[in-house]
C-alpha cells in the first residue's frame, strides 16, 4: 500500500498537506462571501471563529514570553535551516524536493485559512454601536465638549489614587503580570454587559524588543496567523502600556476593526474596579477628543483645555517629550504604509485613521449613559 501511495499523488503532496491546503481554500471561500454577507460573518466569528481565536490564545497564554517575536527572532535561522533541507533533498531526487515545497506551501495555507476562518469576519460583521444598541450619529462640537468634560469628571474620580513620577506621567502602581490580571478580571466584568464578548482570559505579552519597537510607532501588535498572542510595547508611557493591552486583548475577542477595538479597551476599562484602569482609559480617549474639537472648534476646545486638571496636562506633555525621540523615523513611514494598506485592505477606506474613529463611538457611550 505505502509503495503504491509513493508511486501517486501522495508522492508529492502528503494527505496531511492536502488537509492544510484545503483548509486554506476554504479560508479563501470564507473571505468572498465575509465580504457581501454580514449575517455569515457574525455566524463566523460567534462560532468557528472563536473556537479558532480561543485554542490559539489558550494554547500560547501559559508562555510567559512572546512566541511571535520568538520566531520573527528566529526566522533567519528557520530559513536557513529549511534551505538547508532542501539542498538536502534535491539530492535524492526531484519528487522529494516537490514534496517538501508542497508542505512548506501548505503550512501557509493553514495560516491564511485560520485567519481567514478565524479572525478576518469580524471586519465585515455588525459594527459594535449596532451591538450595542447604540445610534451613532454625526458628531457636533458640542457634542465632543460635553464628551470632553464627562471624561474629565471620570478622570478626576480616580486623581486622588494615581502616583506620578517627577516627569508627569503617571506610574503603574503593579507589574504587566498583575496588569493582566485586572484586565482579565475587566473583560469578565463586560461580559456581562456586552454578551457577544468572547468569554476568553488570555494574558497580553510584553515585546522583549519593545524600544525598536517604539521606532515603527506601534504600542501593541495582535499576532492572529500563528499564535494569537496580545503582544504589548513596554517601552510606552504606563498609560498607554495598558490600554493598548486592552486593544490587542479586544482582537483575540474578535473585535477586528481598529475604533472598535479602542472602544472596547475604554469599555473595559471603565468597567474596571481599579482606580489606574479607569484612568487610562478616560485620559487616552480624552486626548482623542480634544485633538477632535481643536479641528471642529478651537474656542470650544480652549474651553475645554483649561477644564483639564493640571496633572492630566502633565501627562501628555511626559508623553510628548517621550514620543519626541521615536517621531519622526524611515521605520514609522513603512510601517504606516503597511498598516494603511492592510486596514483598507479589510474594508475601512479611512486606513489608519480609523483609530481616532473611537470618538464617534465614546460620544455615543456617554450619550447613551
Amino acid at each position: 500500500m505505502k509503495e503504491k501511495e509513493r508511486k501517486g499523488i501522495f508522492r508529492y503532496w502528503p494527505l496531511w498537506a492536502m488537509i492544510f491546503t484545503g483548509i486554506g481554500l476554504l479560508g479563501l471561500i470564507v473571505e468572498r462571501i465575509s465580504k457581501t454577507s454580514v449575517p455569515f460573518s457574525d455566524a463566523l466569528n460567534r462560532s468557528a471563529g472563536r473556537v479558532i481565536r480561543g485554542v490559539l490564545a489558550t494554547l500560547t497564554t501559559w508562555i510567559p514570553f512572546s512566541l511571535e517575536e520568538t520566531l520573527l527572532l528566529f526566522s533567519p535561522v528557520l530559513l536557513a535551516f529549511l534551505v538547508y533541507l532542501l539542498l538536502r533533498l534535491s539530492k535524492k531526487g526531484l519528487s522529494h524536493v516537490i514534496r517538501f515545497v508542497a508542505g512548506v506551501l501548505s503550512c501557509a495555507a493553514l495560516a491564511y485559512g485560520l485567519f481567514a476562518i478565524g479572525y478576518e469576519p469580524g471586519y465585515y460583521g455588525s459594527t459594535l454601536d449596532h451591538k450595542l444598541g447604540w445610534q451613532k450619529e454625526k458628531v457636533s462640537a458640542e457634542d465632543l465638549y460635553r464628551t470632553g468634560i464627562c471624561l474629565v469628571e471620570d478622570a478626576e474620580a480616580t486623581l486622588d489614587r494615581i502616583t506620578f513620577a517627577p516627569d508627569g506621567a503617571s506610574v503603574m502602581p503593579y507589574t504587566f503580570y498583575e496588569m493582566n490580571r485586572e484586565l482579565n478580571k475587566a473583560y469578565r466584568a463586560t461580559c456581562e454587559v456586552c454578551p457577544f464578548i468572547q468569554r476568553l482570559y488570555a494574558n497580553p505579552k510584553p515585546v522583549l524588543l519593545s524600544v525598536p519597537m517604539t521606532y515603527t510607532h506601534l504600542s501593541g501588535v495582535y499576532t492572529f496567523f500563528i499564535t494569537g498572542e496580545a503582544n504589548v510595547n513596554t517601552n510606552y508611557p504606563d498609560y498607554i502600556v495598558a490600554t493598548s493591552a486592552a486593544h490587542e486583548m479586544a482582537h483575540q475577542r474578535g473585535i477586528a476593526r481598529e475604533d472598535e477595538a479602542n472602544m472596547m479597551a475604554f469599555l473595559v476599562c471603565m468597567n474596571s474596579d481599579d482606580p489606574y484602569l479607569r484612568y487610562c482609559g478616560c485620559v487616552d480617549v480624552l486626548l482623542s477628543v480634544c485633538n477632535s474639537l481643536a479641528s471642529a472648534d478651537s474656542s470650544l476646545h480652549g474651553k475645554l483645555w483649561s477644564r483639564i486638571p493640571a496633572e492630566i496636562k502633565k501627562e501628555y506633555a511626559a508623553y510628548s517629550a517621550f514620543f519626541d525621540r521615536y517621531r519622526e523615523n524611515k521605520a514609522a513611514e513603512v510601517t504606516e504604509n503597511v498598516n494603511n494598506t492592510y486596514i483598507e485592505h479589510h474594508g475601512q477606506a479611512e486606513g489608519t485613521k480609523s483609530y481616532g474613529l473611537v470618538v464617534d463611538l465614546v460620544v455615543a457611550y456617554y450619550k447613551e449613559k
